[in-house]
């Protein structure tokens, strides 16, 4: 049974090598979403170790939980995210969305505008990213390492500091869904912390000799590394990802900041995949295909309508749509008010 979105309703109530010396201080705590202590202000600090006691942790799963992270707001992008989930769902009620979105002008009134156009009972929750960044710890070195690649990081900022505390997927705010989320969720991940899909077109060897990455193992302080590097894997597609909190190992953000220094692109998210890719190698759990983004009959493809597009110099225009796909879960008259 699928859920149809009716559209148009009136709105409703190759690069260069570094090998760059890294030290991290380990980071044992970072700040509760509450902030408060006894009625006062105050830094309250949450051990790391709290994501790792499995008894603590839900095993069942019961609901959905979407997370997604937007670096230039456009909600048409994310009504078309909401309504293809929903629409391809076998049980809608149980999928919750939640949006963290850019700080500027009035959070709430995205919430309102998105809500206006998607069905009256769909469960979305919004929140600024200047909140993340007032509960990350940035009196250490990974904190303001997360921030400052907060867009390339984002599903490692929301394991660290929105505390979920049982499995939730990330998806990249411009898909579309075709398929059924709760089949995703409900995969095996044994003791895993992620499950991602696998993009083959490149490789790690494309970018780092094994042996290289086998000489900085070696000089590598204990804990940055988990594998002896002796294969050439597939680079990892993280627009989908699948996420135990409980099974993420301790040391994952130090392991990334590490490794980013160690292999250096050009393009900063090429450089961030690469890294995260050395950090979880063999350290995760092979999506099926059909959960590999693509423009293509698979569960999950690219959105393909108009959206914002913003510049590092805080400029933004607008680009133009490639396809009609998104039409089937947006029309005209919903556009206009999220696009004002």
């Amino acid at each position: 049974w699928q859920r149809v979105i009716h559209t148009d309703v009136e709105p409703a109530p190759m690069p260069k090598l570094a090998l760059v010396g890294l030290h991290f201080l380990p980071t044992t705590h970072f700040r509760h979403p509450a902030g408060r202590d006894n009625g006062r202000t105050a830094r309250t600090w949450v051990p790391l170790d709290l994501l790792r006691h499995p008894e603590e942790l839900s095993h069942e799963v019961t609901s959905v939980d979407v997370f997604s992270w937007i670096s230039c707001l456009d909600l048409r992008t994310l009504a078309v995210l909401t309504n293809s989930t929903l629409s391809s769902s076998s049980h809608p009620h149980d999928v919750s969305f939640n949006f963290l979105i850019p700080e500027g002008g009035n959070d709430q009134l995205p919430y309102y505008k998105l809500k206006s156009v998607l069905p009256a009972d769909s469960n979305i929750t919004i929140t600024s990213q200047k909140e993340i960044e007032d509960k990350l710890n940035f009196t250490t070195p990974e904190g303001n390492f997360l921030w400052a690649l907060r867009n390339e990081l984002s599903p490692i900022i929301i394991t660290t500091t929105q505390l979920p505390r049982k499995r939730y997927v990330y998806i990249s705010e411009d898909s579309i869904i075709k398929g059924k989320i709760e089949d995703l969720v409900r995969i095996d991940l044994g003791s895993y912390g992620i499950g991602v899909a696998e993009d083959c077109s490149k490789r790690l060897g494309d970018y780092i000799s094994m042996d290289t990455l086998n000489a900085v193992q070696r000089m590598a302080s204990k804990g940055l590394v988990y594998e002896p590097y002796d294969k050439n894997p597939c680079l990892l597609d993280f627009d989908v990802l699948l996420v135990e909190p409980r099974n993420l190992k301790r040391n994952l953000i130090h392991s990334i900041a590490f490794w980013s220094k160690v292999v250096n692109v050009a393009n900063q998210r090429d450089r961030i995949r690469l890294a995260m890719t050395i950090a979880f190698y063999e350290n995760y759990l092979k999506l099926p295909t059909n959960w590999k983004r693509a423009n293509a009959n698979t569960d999950i493809v690219y959105y393909d309508g108009p959206k914002n597009v913003c510049s590092e110099d805080d400029g933004q225009h607008q680009e133009k749509g490639s396809g009609k796909t998104w039409q089937q879960y947006l029309g005209q008259k919903s556009e206009a008010i999220l696009s004002t």
